[in-house]
């Protein structure tokens, strides 16, 4: 691989971990809302959403770094 590829497959794991950095804040504060809320709204519809999101935001952040170390692995 050339040293210009390199460079910019390097660009693309820059831009990645900012998104896994802003995605987890994000999650953080979903997290957050959740654990805060009581207990008879957890199980409501509103705390069911919120929990879904919270498991679809674990995967991304997931395969965010599964493809961040890939990529790693390239350079």
């Amino acid at each position: 691989m050339n040293n210009n590829r390199r460079n910019q497959i390097n660009n693309v794991i820059r831009r990645l971990e900012n998104v896994k950095a802003e995605l987890e804040e994000i999650y953080n504060d979903e997290q957050d809302y959740f654990d805060n809320m009581p207990e008879n709204l957890q199980g409501s519809e509103r705390g069911m959403n919120s929990e879904e999101a919270i498991e679809y935001m674990e995967e991304s952040l997931n395969g965010i770094e599964e493809a961040i170390d890939s990529l790693n692995n390239i350079c």
